[in-house]
């Protein structure tokens, strides 16, 4: 309650961002009963106040918020039936019951091996950590101060999800999500709106010094490929407090504005990211897109949709950030700068130097997907049955077969715009760098073209004999020839893979300079490479590693590094350069 200019009393009910003022005394106990309501029937608001009120003035003071989203008509029983628990959302709540969580938040910062032999069973020092996940993705498991993890119920890893409580409420909001079968997490929102001006001051800080390396366009508007690097940058601001080796933030201590910041943030790096691999309808890295552009692509493609439920988000609010994300809406209010400020620069550093590991990564195992096409290949080729060793690899390839598909790199258009698109991810990075001089860029294409020399005719002749000698007596001349041309597909991967160790090894020294981190004391495998997958796993993106398939297949143990591939098979180990 306030009293306005000339001492009339006002009474002001806030509902989210949004206040709305009563200035009519008879309208005072109406307001009161108004927000003591979690539903009602229309016709009994004419008797929230002493006097009752006519139904037209009621009707139109309805009308009025629930065109302002502040009240919401019910639905008929009917549409109700599927919410807010649809068939979908209990199948979650009923495996979230059995669901083996773990006992204690976990972090990547200082020993993510710890966290990865239990994951995987394959040990990694954290100077590599960057290569086997996503700077975008690092912050995930981490805790904020209110207790809540960054990722939220979509955490990544899956395992490392803590059982944390979560109100569900099913969408109201209109357009693709209305009364989805899933409903959307009003935790994260509760909090999201708590924090919601400084977010919006985060976004526009992060935002000034971007614009200082990657302008907007003339007209305004902003690059495709920029915009995803920007959200990158926004999200990298919380990991590189939680990542950089001296004085990082503890586990539980993670500013929530910076948790809410990276929440909502992700969701425009995803829809650019989207937008950026369909080859359909293809955009790259300079296509031109404006607020509208972004949010009507939310809506058509229903990225507003997931598999645990559909995004939280007010149409008002994702309005107003992608204002002050794209256009730097002016924020009013707020406090001081936050002591991360200054950290800015060097979370934008981290962030384009991740993405340029993300690409090199990515380009590999689009490499390793064409090496997989070329056996299934061969293999259909191959008179039935197949019997022997053979006969086993063609069941593991039929097998792995459906995560190929599942990422379409099965398809030669689907690797090619995954293979450009990458090559620009890696070019436009390096213009944003702080320090880099343009004579150190790179070309990704000519970086992972492998040289002649690596891996040449001897090692493709020890391959394929040895690929040859792994098959059973009984099938040995039958599959031999078979297997010789599957050790040559084997060996081009092979090849690629080792070169692109060598790059990937050299953009984490360069991160890992810039987390002040220890340099790794051994070599990076293509073993520990494929340590993303296996965390994957159960996920639309999870690819199978070639090398895991050959050695279950063939009893063949392949070692990459970047300077040598060892090969056991029978207690003999072969050492290819």
């Amino acid at each position: 309650m306030s009293r306005a200019k000339g001492g009339a009393r006002e009474l002001h009910v806030h509902f989210g961002l949004k206040e709305i003022t009563f200035d009519e005394p008879d309208l005072f106990p109406w307001a009161e009963k108004l927000i003591q309501q979690d539903s009602f029937m229309a016709g009994a608001a004419t008797s929230w106040s002493a006097t009752p009120l006519e139904w037209p003035r009621v009707k139109g003071l309805l009308e009025a918020l629930v065109e302002e989203g502040i009240v919401e008509r019910a639905v008929s029983s009917a549409q109700r039936s599927t919410a807010p628990c649809g068939a979908a959302h209990l199948h979650f709540l009923e495996r979230e019951k059995t669901r083996q969580a773990p006992a204690e938040p976990h972090s990547w910062s200082r020993d993510p091996g710890g966290v990865l032999r239990e994951l995987t069973g394959r040990d990694l020092e954290a100077g590599y950590i960057e290569a086997v996940m996503p700077v975008h993705r690092l912050a995930h498991i981490a805790l904020d101060g209110e207790g809540r993890q960054v990722g939220e119920v979509n955490v990544f890893p899956e395992p490392l999800r803590l059982k944390v409580p979560i109100e569900w409420k099913t969408c109201n909001y209109a357009g693709s999500r209305y009364h989805d079968e899933l409903p959307m997490n009003v935790s994260a929102l509760r909090s999201m709106t708590a924090h919601w001006t400084p977010v919006l001051q985060a976004v526009l800080a992060v935002r000034e010094q971007f614009l200082q390396r990657y302008p907007q366009l003339p007209d305004g508007r902003w690059k495709l490929g920029d915009l995803q690097f920007l959200c990158c940058g926004i999200l990298a601001v919380p990991t590189l407090q939680l990542m950089r080796w001296r004085d990082p933030v503890q586990n539980g201590e993670l500013d929530p504005v910076m948790s809410s910041v990276f929440r909502v943030t992700d969701g425009v790096r995803m829809l650019c990211n989207y937008l950026l691999d369909l080859y359909e309808r293809p955009m790259r890295h300079d296509h031109p897109i404006a607020p509208r552009d972004l949010t009507e692509a939310a809506e058509r493609d229903n990225q507003y949709l997931s598999t645990r439920g559909v995004c939280a988000g007010p149409p008002g609010m994702i309005d107003e950030f992608v204002e002050t994300l794209m256009n730097g809406k002016p924020v009013e209010g707020g406090g001081p700068p936050r002591p991360w400020t200054g950290q800015i620069p060097a979370a934008l550093d981290y962030a384009l130097r991740g993405l340029q590991q993300y690409a090199t990564v990515f380009t590999n195992w689009g490499q390793m997907a064409l090496a997989y096409v070329r056996i299934r290949d061969a293999l259909l080729r191959a008179p039935e049955p197949l019997q022997g060793r053979v006969g086993k690899l063609r069941a593991a390839v039929d097998r792995d077969w459906e995560g190929i598909t599942r990422t379409r790199l099965h398809t030669a258009e689907q690797r090619d715009w995954a293979r450009q698109y990458y090559r620009a991810m890696f070019e436009r990075a390096q213009l944003g760098i702080r320090g880099l001089p343009a004579g150190d860029r790179q070309d990704l294409a000519v970086e992972l073209e492998p040289p002649r020399e690596l891996l040449g005719d001897g090692a493709a002749a020890a391959l394929r004999d040895l690929f040859a000698s792994t098959e059973e007596p009984a099938a040995v001349t039958r599959n031999a020839a078979l297997l010789q041309e599957i050790a040559g597909h084997v060996l081009d991967y092979l090849r690629f893979e080792r070169n692109a160790l060598r790059t990937i090894t050299a953009l984490q020294h360069r991160i890992n300079l810039l987390l002040e981190r220890p340099q790794p004391a051994g070599p990076l495998t293509g073993n520990q490479l494929a340590i993303h997958h296996l965390l994957r796993r159960g996920t639309i993106g999870a690819l199978p590693y070639l090398v895991d398939t050959v050695r279950e297949t063939l009893d063949v143990a392949i070692e990459n590094q970047k300077d040598a591939t060892t090969i056991v098979h029978g207690g003999r180990s072969i050492v290819l350069h």
